[in-house]
């Protein structure tokens, strides 16, 4: 079944939960480095950083649905506006040692802190774009990429930005072909080793 046959819609009330799975499935093996033994409560943490993401303004969610009414087969977050960093950097901080305890919390903080981005007034901003491994190869993170444009250009974004790591080669050739650009990198030897991931590439298109 082609993409275009599935629903792309602004995210409900209600699915900040089937998004933090969805998110954690995702990038599982980011996710185990960062939680260790405390994995199984990896969705309870993403789940109030999504809302908190969404109670602080800022980020916009669309989902895209499966075979099934309401199943959600991937998801995307569109930064089109400030949010209240304070906001979300104090709540997730509390969900982090609350679920955590504070060593990790600290080291959880300490990875998930790159890549390093400084939003700008004219410019959108991608984020954990990710579609189930049951839906792959149907053409939904395309469909979930080209929502997001279409919701950064309605909110008169001249550009739009993203985040991918180095080895993430599928991602980078969708990005690629839908004519983003690498504008600049980051590298770390701490992600290099925990995560396997040396470099941090930030690619950008006009719109």
């Amino acid at each position: 079944m082609e993409a275009e046959q599935f629903t792309v819609r602004l995210v409900g009330v209600e699915e900040d939960l089937a998004i933090a799975s969805l998110v954690v499935e995702g990038f599982l093996d980011k996710f185990r480095p960062v939680f260790g033994r405390r994995m199984d409560r990896s969705v309870k943490v993403m789940e109030k950083w999504i809302r908190l993401e969404h109670a602080s303004g800022g980020v916009t969610s669309l989902v895209i649905e499966g075979y099934a009414p309401g199943e959600i087969a991937g998801s995307v977050g569109v930064r089109t506006a400030d949010s209240r960093e304070d906001v979300l950097a104090r709540g997730l901080w509390r969900t982090l040692t609350r679920n955590l305890g504070l060593p990790r919390a600290l080291w959880a903080t300490t990875l998930l802190s790159y890549p390093r981005y400084s939003s700008t007034s004219s410019e959108a901003y991608i984020e954990r774009l990710v579609v189930s491994p049951d839906f792959r190869r149907q053409g939904m993170a395309r469909r979930l990429l080209l929502a997001a444009e279409d919701l950064a250009r309605d909110s008169g974004k001249a550009s739009v930005g993203l985040h991918v790591s180095g080895n993430n080669l599928a991602a980078l050739r969708l990005y690629e072909g839908e004519g983003y650009e690498e504008v600049s990198r980051q590298r770390s030897l701490l992600t290099g080793y925990f995560l396997n991931i040396k470099d941090w590439l930030y690619l950008q298109k006009r719109l």
